[in-house]
């Protein structure tokens, strides 16, 4: 070890040692749900202001209504009475100004938070909405609301919105909100028993007959894949980017639950999912790995030691004392 380093050089470097030692430490930030919530931002905005979305919704509607239409001039007398079946949320009703209200809030959706959200009956009509049902109605057939909304909390504020946005054969018998199971077959097979149901109509795989419900990301996948002829006949589905039983669907723990993630864990899951493009340059820079927190600060404290002449890992045990 050298001896010959002047008292203001050692000065120098015991203050430059104990700033090491009281220096922040770096870990990552603590990710909130509200760092989760502004994830929704892209997608909410693009439902309510991206003349694409609308685009969709009219052709979702209109390829409906063409089917209903095809079975309504060839429904005989005898025959069983025409219904269509639909989900109520983002295929009917456009509750994106909830979403959009928890954006920048650190607020996670609750059951007592939604009920308010529907009771205030302020969800607006998807674009051709109400005009779809209204035409459905007029051609006598019947329309079935099968939705988890709940029965016995928020059956008043949705019958009040829906009627007020004009939606027809708003009533006990038309609207199956959820009461116990939130798995849709038993109000499908209500229906189907005593109808001759057209299509089927939701924004998610499980508003159709199909068996996805509880069903993990593959299997939904592979579902909806061994039903493709039926879209857009008898199944018609509307977009939504922000939420369904997808998000769940990608977290594969066999006994894992999702909603009990932390807001982190939940992201993790969303970016581990995607499939990522890298330029040549990127993976090249990606396969030499990055220095952690702990091997930047060692490469620092060697370059001091050097300079100084002090002992290899002087500063080094000490920021670990």
């Amino acid at each position: 070890m050298k001896r010959n380093f002047s008292l203001k050089q050692a000065v120098s470097v015991g203050v430059l040692s104990m700033g090491l030692l009281f220096l922040p430490q770096t870990s990552e930030a603590a990710y909130t749900q509200e760092d989760l919530n502004n994830e929704m931002t892209m997608a909410v905005s693009w439902m309510q202001n991206a003349a694409e979305y609308r685009g969709l919704c009219y052709q979702a509607y209109n390829t409906a209504l063409a089917q209903v239409k095809r079975a309504a001039a060839a429904h005989k007398a005898g025959q069983k009475p025409l219904a269509i079946v639909l989900d109520a949320d983002e295929t009917v009703l456009d509750n994106s100004a909830y979403q959009a209200g928890r954006i920048g809030t650190n607020n996670d959706y609750t059951t007592k938070e939604w009920t308010k959200w529907v009771n205030t009956a302020e969800a607006l009509a998807m674009p051709g909405a109400t005009d779809y049902l209204q035409a459905v109605d007029q051609l006598g057939v019947s329309i079935f609301y099968v939705t988890n909304r709940r029965m016995d909390t928020q059956y008043d504020g949705t019958v009040k919105n829906m009627k007020e946005l004009g939606f027809p054969q708003v009533d006990k018998a038309h609207l199956l909100l959820k009461t116990d199971s939130g798995n849709k077959q038993a109000r499908f097979d209500a229906v189907a028993a005593k109808y001759d149901v057209v299509v089927y109509m939701g924004d998610n795989a499980g508003d159709l007959p199909i068996g996805t419900y509880g069903k993990k990301q593959a299997v939904r996948n592979a579902i909806v894949d061994a039903n493709k002829a039926k879209f857009g006949v008898q199944y018609i589905l509307l977009p939504n980017p922000v939420y369904g039983d997808w998000e769940p669907g990608l977290y594969n723990e066999l006994d894992g639950n999702y909603w009990a993630l932390t807001p982190k864990q939940k992201s993790e899951v969303r970016n581990k999912t995607m499939r990522k493009w890298l330029s040549k340059e990127a993976r090249e820079e990606k396969a030499k790995g990055h220095k952690t927190l702990i091997q930047q600060i060692d490469d620092e404290n060697a370059a001091i030691e050097k300079k100084y002449g002090l002992p290899a890992g002087a500063i080094h045990d000490d920021i670990r004392s």
